[in-house]
């Protein structure tokens, strides 16, 4: 389904569809956000990194654009191990910034200002020229018209299209006034979404090391 054909079946999700009590510009807003959404809960759309030569003495390389969540990294065929400033220092009785040797873990600065992965401990003239090799979830491209097609055209994922109309449609009934009856079909539509997420995690199997995180009623 194109974003057209999305919105169509969303505004039918809500009893809409004329688009009479919400407008295309609403439905369209919120599809954006239920492709973002479905994304972030399902962590079934990932790619691989363009491949990173590591450098001599350099212990930091800029992330991809379209950068969300690290799924795997490794090194010179070894996986590394996140690990954060804290657990640096609190594990060090100096200096942990200069240490250097054959990275084991990684930092992900994922602020605007960094977007960039540290290698610790700092690689040197050994492990220059060996590949750094990143799988992560991405930012999915957003979709510009109606003709656009969700999670960067992936026919793979096109089976959870019917997700993002269903997510679309329960923020879309709760711009308006919330009765029984509104309040039992975002139920269902919520409910309907949670299944496609966790179907979509299941196949692509990238949670089983955390469980799913399954949305509520109220978000």
């Amino acid at each position: 389904m194109n974003r057209a054909t999305i919105r169509s079946l969303a505004s039918k999700f809500c009893n809409d569809p004329n688009l009479t009590r919400f407008t295309a510009t609403q439905y369209n807003e919120a599809i954006d956000i239920a492709e973002r959404e479905f994304c972030l809960d399902s962590k079934a759309l990932f790619k691989d990194a363009p491949t990173f030569t590591v450098v001599d003495g350099t212990a930091t390389y800029s992330l991809p654009s379209d950068f969300w969540i690290e799924k795997e990294i490794s090194h010179k065929g070894l996986k590394l191990t996140p690990i954060t400033r804290h657990d640096l220092i609190l594990g060090n009785g100096d200096d942990w910034t200069d240490d250097v040797g054959t990275p084991t873990h990684y930092i992900i600065d994922p602020e605007e200002a960094r977007k960039q992965i540290r290698l610790y401990p700092i690689p040197q003239g050994d492990d220059a020229g060996a590949n750094l090799i990143m799988t992560y979830y991405q930012i999915p491209t957003a979709m510009t018209g109606d003709s656009s097609t969700p999670f960067n055209s992936s026919t793979l994922m096109s089976q959870y299209h019917i997700a993002i109309a269903a997510y679309a449609a329960w923020l879309v009934l709760g711009y308006g006034q919330t009765t029984p009856d509104i309040q039992a079909k975002r139920a269902d539509l919520i409910a309907q979404y949670n299944a496609k997420c966790v179907q979509a995690a299941d196949t692509f199997g990238t949670t089983k090391s955390a469980p799913f995180r399954f949305k509520g009623i109220n978000g």
